[in-house]
Order: structure tokens, then sequence, then C-alpha cells
């Protein structure tokens, strides 16, 4: 990853390294917003489910429509038509029930979590490299966050998507005030 970054500074065209304030600009503002959502991560929570669910409904009427252009094709056409109806479903289901949804997404992740740090620990346990030791220590953070979504559940479900989401924001505004940075370093 960092190959691709170090390409595209490099490559970067002198518009964007000479607007380099910009780009600091925007990933301080991103990282407001994460530190926002993690502060009141029960709304972004919620904000969040019901986007998925408008994003879910507008990916049900685009099934539909390419349904219908489908001429000729009729088990095209019924498979995309419940294909479509699926969708809609969920969003409803996200859009009319936001705290059910967010306990029963965060279910899903702590059960994610769990399964992904024992397969990494299982995989660092049977193949025999160099840094096993990373992957065990990945394993058990992955089974421990679980674990704590597991315990703190149904609570855990309103809170945790929008502190993931408001961290995530963090981070990605951080790499985006990194590239600004080094934007500035080539074009003075």
């Amino acid at each position: 990853m960092q190959r691709q970054f170090d390409i595209f500074v490099g490559e970067a065209p002198d518009v964007l390294a000479v607007h380099w304030g910009w780009v600091i600009a925007l990933g301080i503002g991103i990282a407001v917003l994460g530190l926002l959502a993690i502060w009141r991560a029960r709304t972004a929570t919620l904000v969040f489910v019901g986007f998925m669910g408008a994003l879910l409904l507008v990916g049900a009427v685009a099934v539909l429509i390419f349904a219908f252009s489908l001429a000729g094709y009729w088990t095209d056409f019924f498979v995309h038509v419940l294909w479509a109806v699926m969708l809609a479903i969920v969003a409803v289901i996200l859009l009319t029930r936001p705290a059910i949804s967010a306990e029963a997404i965060t279910l899903m992740i702590a059960f994610y979590l769990i399964l992904t740090g024992l397969l990494s620990m299982g995989y660092a346990f049977s193949a025999n490299m160099e840094g096993f030791v990373v992957y065990v220590v990945e394993g058990l953070v992955s089974v421990l966050l679980g674990g704590l979504l597991l315990a703190g559940w149904p609570f855990s479900g309103l809170w945790a998507i929008g502190l993931f989401l408001g961290i995530d924001l963090i981070l990605k505004g951080a790499e985006i005030v990194a590239l600004g940075l080094r934007l500035r370093s080539i074009s003075e």
C-alpha cells in the first residue's frame, strides 16, 4: 500500500501540490467528523443504519429497473425482481427499525471478529513462518473485541457502529493530512 501512495504522490499533478492546504483542511474536517461520531456514537450508529437502508432502497430500485430492461430472458427477469424485492425488504427494515437493525449488525460484527480472530491464530500456529506472533496478537485482539461486543450485546449494538465509524474517520482524516503534508513538501 505504501508503494501505491508513493507513486500517487510522485505523479501528483502540480495543481494538487499547490493546493496542499485544502487537502489538509479536508483531512482535519474528516477527523473532526470522526470525533463527533465517537462523541455521539448512538446517533452516528442510527444515522449510519438509516443511510445503509436508503442505499439499499436505491439499489432495489436500480435492480428493478434493470430487470425490466432484460428483454426475452424470463429467468433473469424473475431473479432480478426477487433480488429487488429482498433488497427493498431489508431496506425498509433498516429504515423503520434502525435500533434493532444496529443490534443485529453488531451481533454479526461480533461473530465475525471472533471467527476471524480464531482463524488468524489457527493460521499462525499451523504455518511455520517468521513473525507468527503478529498473527497471534492480531487474532487475540480480534477475539477480545468480538467478545466485548458480545458481552455487552444488545446494548453495545446501539453505540458500537458509531464508535467504529468514528475511529475509521479519524484514521482516514490522519491519512489525508499526511498526504497534504507530503504534497506540501513537493510544492516547496
